[in-house]
């Protein structure tokens, strides 16, 4: 069974010019403040966010068959049934980039416009099997193999002087660790999931998408997720972003211009 308890997290929109809701959906192993531009989108948004399964606060009575991804899928329209979301703005990074795309084709209806940045796409497999033992570290020496991954050579020379960066980072590797099991579980499930479910979802998208990759990106690569998006969603659903100086953390790495880019394709 999916937990009935939702763990959510909201920040109300900060001016009377709001623009609506905006849900965002999270990756593999984080939780949902691994979203540092919510704060400064809350300007604009009432911005609704949620620990899935197996992650953050959200990790009491889960059981390995609610990682698989349609469950979470189910869990997140749920939660939009729940909380009565309706012509709102859905977004999804990395994994939740794939479980964003699984929701907008069961319930187009109700979403405005889904965002979809560096998301899990059949694309990932050319980051080859390499990819699979990066994802797996067990000491900081291997979390910051995969850190590297995941940003710029720019922006993680930049964070890794940032103590507080330093720590976020420990106490993420620590929790994934302790749930280990459960990672590796949900870890198998988006290997598989990506060439079935998600794919067939991304190729059927018609919702208006913009899609948001990051140059230096090694998990999710840039060139073959454009490829793939845009030979699979016409002109008038696709618009494309590539940023110059990011990898995996695009709205962490150039924030400004994330926000300015949601914006421009929100308005």
């Amino acid at each position: 069974m999916i937990p009935t308890t939702f763990k959510e997290f909201i920040i109300p929109c900060k001016t009377k010019e709001c623009l609506g809701d905006l849900l965002f959906i999270h990756g593999f192993c984080v939780e949902h403040s691994y979203f540092v531009a919510a704060s400064e989108l809350s300007k604009h948004f009432n911005i609704y966010m949620i620990d899935l399964p197996g992650h953050g606060t959200n990790v009491a009575d889960v059981t390995a068959k609610d990682l698989k991804l349609n469950k979470i899928a189910d869990y997140i329209i749920n939660y939009i049934e729940f909380k009565k979301l309706n012509n709102f703005y859905l977004m999804g990074h990395s994994m939740g980039g794939g479980l964003a795309s699984l929701v907008a084709s069961k319930i187009p209806e109700k979403i405005k416009k889904l965002f979809l940045i560096c998301p899990a796409n059949p694309a990932a497999i050319h980051a080859g099997l390499k990819a699979f033992y990066i994802f797996y570290p067990k000491n900081m020496k291997q979390k910051d193999r995969l850190l590297k991954w995941l940003y710029s050579p720019t922006h993680f020379e930049e964070f890794s002087k940032n103590p507080q960066w330093v720590e976020f980072n420990k106490k993420q590797l620590e929790f994934q660790l302790e749930h280990w099991t459960n990672m590796k579980k949900l870890f198998q499930n988006i290997s598989l999931s990506v060439l079935t479910n998600v794919k067939k979802a991304q190729k059927n998208i018609h919702v208006p998408t913009l899609l948001m990759v990051g140059k230096y990106d090694k998990s999710i690569p840039a060139k073959h997720t454009l490829k793939f998006f845009k030979k699979n969603l016409p002109e008038n659903i696709l618009t494309t972003y590539e940023f110059e100086n990011s990898a995996h953390l695009v709205f962490e790495e150039e924030p400004n211009i994330f926000v300015e880019k949601v914006l421009s394709f929100t308005k």
